[in-house]
């Protein structure tokens, strides 16, 4: 208890630094540390350590203490060849002294023996990661390799050594004094290896040595008994083994406790002592000062001393990488909640990020100008944009609004009894899944804001369509009454030839949005004919590198109607073809939900182009102003544009909307039926 009270006085006295052991090595006092220093750095270290032994003898009739001194000086240098690779070089010299109390007079012997002690090579080997450089987290491994000699004295330090182990000291008139000082024992190389292992976390850091220790011959000096020699100081092989902890408040101070100890697994004999110290000092220089206690084996204490220092011998260029932080929060603008968004930034290379639970973010980027956008689910996206320098740190914050949503519902029925009916109901030209109604005929469907047809299907019943425009937040009930299938047919026939040739054409008939199979026309005469439900139907017409056409066709009951299809080849680079079908309300751009199926058909042929580019074009008759004509021609040419583009993700790129107004007439103004023509929508394709 004693002695640790004496370390602990000691304490607030340590200064200790450049992370250099007593064994020259990066590490504690004699601990390794396994990630050596970095490539080019040349440490150096001189350490010294004093520790003494109590004698009681009599002397001129009184009681006194003698002591017995070991002082050890070590110094050596080490070397970093690369990053992961360090060598070392050690030796450590030794001093006996005896401190003889000729009561009441002191002395020391004038002759005392010193010599090297140990001269020691070394290498070591380890690697470090880091796998969260915010806390910091950081693993090492490595491994340790050495070899130290036990030199002999020389013939006047040998005798010095036999005195202090055999003579006795002794004064006129004193009791002569034995010290019996332990011998020096040269040996041949030893050779060691251990391994290695860091954690740190924070301000705290923990380490472990383990390994082997495989001792040389030990060579008797001639002044030591035989028997004495072989039962005391013939060293066995031994299990090295270590552990130790820093706190570390500071870069620049730390407190140190390491263990260490060797286990004689012959004998089954362990030897152990634990250190205590703090650790201070900058950079390149700095102080170690501690105490050791011996727990097992063997029991004492000594103080020691080291102190240290470093260069960089190879000067690191350092690459300044211009960097700039955009960090930020994104929540709801009603209710200031955080918000789990994406983020991203549109025409960088840079990877979209995921906020954290917080709603937070940080971006790190070169300087420059930025558009960050920001998405989440049921709420409007939003952009900002962001320009910065080097060193920038900006603040984004993002309050992003819930998307509104529109609902539509109703009943299936049977048009004439109203009684309910279980019906498929579909949303064509959009994503949205099938709906089906119940027993009681109800369905309902949550959709965005927009314009929708509604098409409802039921066994035996002839289908319909309902046409809804829901704005955002709206419910719109929409009932469908089915008619029943008559059992009465009719019959639908007619031609279908080349526009411009005249010539039959094979192609087949389509009744859309329907269960009746295709019809296919006579190759020869382009003559087709089919036999189906009376009802409303819309008849689409299709064949290879000709432009599809359709029509709406009203069967009645026993009725054999005549429908006969005039097809436009697929025109070539330069060629154009009017879309025809395609309506507007009055004075207005507003595509009436009639002309979908004609756009939609407009699209297949982009869709079965995809390299074709075309030109939109709209034109009007002569009734009004050329200049409100003009205006009125583009905006319906750009609406069907924004059809394409939006319902069916055609590349904005490869159409272009032009209005010619009344520029362009194909028929005679001052007819009704010239009038008709000329207003209309053409396609002209530029490229394929």
């Amino acid at each position: 208890m004693k002695k640790l009270l004496y370390c602990a006085a000691l304490l607030p006295l340590f200064l200790i630094g450049q992370e250099i052991s007593v064994y020259g090595n990066r590490g504690m006092f004699k601990l390794q540390y396994a990630q050596p220093h970095n490539m080019g750095m040349l440490s150096f270290h001189l350490s010294s350590s004093e520790r003494f032994d109590k004698m009681r003898t009599m002397q001129a009739g009184t009681w006194t203490e003698d002591r017995k001194h070991f002082f050890n000086v070590s110094a050596g240098l080490s070397y970093s060849i690369i990053d992961y690779l360090e060598a070392r070089f050690r030796a450590t010299a030794f001093l006996k002294w005896f401190e003889m109390n000729n009561f009441p007079i002191q002395r020391g012997d004038p002759d005392p023996p010193w010599g090297f002690e140990t001269i020691e090579i070394g290498g070591k080997t380890g690697y470090a990661f880091t796998p969260d450089k915010v806390t910091p987290l950081t693993y090492a491994f490595g491994a340790e390799f050495h070899v130290n000699w036990g030199p002999r004295l020389p013939t006047d330090k040998a005798e010095f050594d036999r005195r202090f182990y055999a003579d006795s000291f002794w004064d006129q008139g004193a009791t002569p004094v034995t010290p019996h000082f332990p011998p020096y024992i040269p040996h041949n190389p030893d050779y060691a290896a251990n391994g290695l292992a860091d954690f740190r976390i924070g301000p705290f850091a923990a380490h472990l040595n383990a390994g082997y220790l495989a001792t040389g011959v030990d060579i008797k000096p001639p002044y030591v008994d035989t028997n004495e020699f072989l039962q005391n100081y013939l060293r066995p092989n031994y299990i090295v083994h270590g552990g130790g902890i820093e706190l570390i408040p500071h870069e620049e101070v730390r407190i140190l406790i390491e263990t260490m100890g060797y286990f004689d697994s012959d004998a089954q004999s362990e030897s152990l002592w634990i250190t205590p110290g703090l650790r201070f000092g900058t950079k390149n220089v700095s102080f170690d000062l501690g105490c050791e206690i011996g727990l097992l084996g063997r029991e004492y204490w000594k103080a020691f001393f080291t102190f240290s220092g470093g260069a960089d011998l190879i000067k690191k260029v350092e690459i300044h990488i211009p960097l700039a932080k955009i960090t930020g929060r994104i929540y709801d603008a009603k209710t200031g909640d955080p918000i789990a968004a994406t983020v991203t930034l549109p025409g960088s290379e840079k990877e979209p990020i995921q906020t954290a639970a917080t709603g937070t973010y940080e971006l790190s980027l070169a300087p420059g100008n930025y558009r960050v956008h920001v998405e989440a689910s049921n709420y409007r996206w939003k952009e900002q944009g962001a320009v910065l320098k080097d060193g920038d740190q900006l603040i984004l914050d993002f309050t992003l609004n819930k998307k509104e949503i529109s609902k539509v519902m109703g009943k299936v029925y049977d048009a004439e009894t109203r009684m309910p009916l279980m019906a498929e109901v579909t949303f064509p030209q959009t994503q949205y899944m099938l709906v089906t109604s119940d027993t009681s005929g109800m369905y309902a469907a949550t959709l965005a804001p927009g314009t929708f047809r509604i098409h409802a299907e039921a066994t035996g019943y002839q289908f319909d369509e309902k046409v809804v425009t829901l704005q955002e937040g709206e419910t719109r009930i929409v009932d469908i009454p089915l008619n029943k299938i008559s059992l009465a047919q009719s019959t639908l026939m007619g031609k279908v030839s080349d526009v411009e040739k005249g010539t039959p054409v094979l192609a087949q008939i389509t009744f859309v949005d329907t269960r009746i199979p295709v019809t296919t026309t006579d190759p020869t005469t382009g003559i087709y004919k089919a036999t189906v439900p009376p009802g409303t139907y819309s008849v689409k017409v299709e064949a290879q590198d000709y432009v599809m056409e359709s029509a709406p066709v009203v069967l009645a009951k026993d009725e054999t109607k005549i429908q006969n299809f005039a097809l436009r080849r697929i025109p070539k680079t330069g060629e154009s073809w009017v879309l025809k079908g395609i309506y507007f309300d009055f004075n207005s751009a507003m595509i009436k939900p009639e002309s979908y199926p004609v756009l939609d058909d407009a699209a297949k042929v982009l869709l079965a182009k995809p390299s074709m580019r075309v030109e939109i074009s709209g034109h009007t008759d002569s009734i009004g102003s050329d200049s409100y004509n003009q205006k009125l021609s583009y905006q319906r040419a750009n609406a069907v544009r924004d059809y394409l583009i939006t319902y069916h993700k055609i590349d904005p790129s490869r159409i272009i909307a032009i209005g010619y107004g009344e520029a362009q007439p194909i028929a005679d103004n001052r007819t009704k039926a010239g009038r008709d023509l000329n207003r209309r929508i053409e396609f002209k394709v530029l490229s394929q």
